[in-house]
């Protein structure tokens, strides 16, 4: 397992940080541990604890990344939102 300390809600994937896939990654790692149902009270907790902080560093990330390609997807001032699946 890996501990994640010191990283803020955002992350810091510039300056060393764990990257976007990383972070999910831990996440789906949990999912599955606490899933499995078989953790002491405290560590299940701790795991939640830790999940809750990933998922709102992800969302943030997931947020930013959408503002980004909204932003060159500008055209004559306008934002047009593309469905990706064309």
């Amino acid at each position: 397992m890996v501990k994640r300390t010191g990283h803020t809600e955002e992350g810091n994937e510039e300056a060393g940080g764990p990257s976007f896939e990383e972070d999910l990654k831990r996440l789906e790692e949990i999912v599955r541990a606490l899933e499995a149902g078989d953790l002491p009270l405290e560590r299940a907790l701790a795991l939640y604890e830790e999940g809750l902080t990933l998922s709102r560093r992800c969302g943030l990330r997931l947020d930013k990344a959408e503002a980004r390609i909204e932003t060159l997807t500008k055209k004559d001032g306008k934002i047009e939102k593309s469905n990706f699946e064309n």
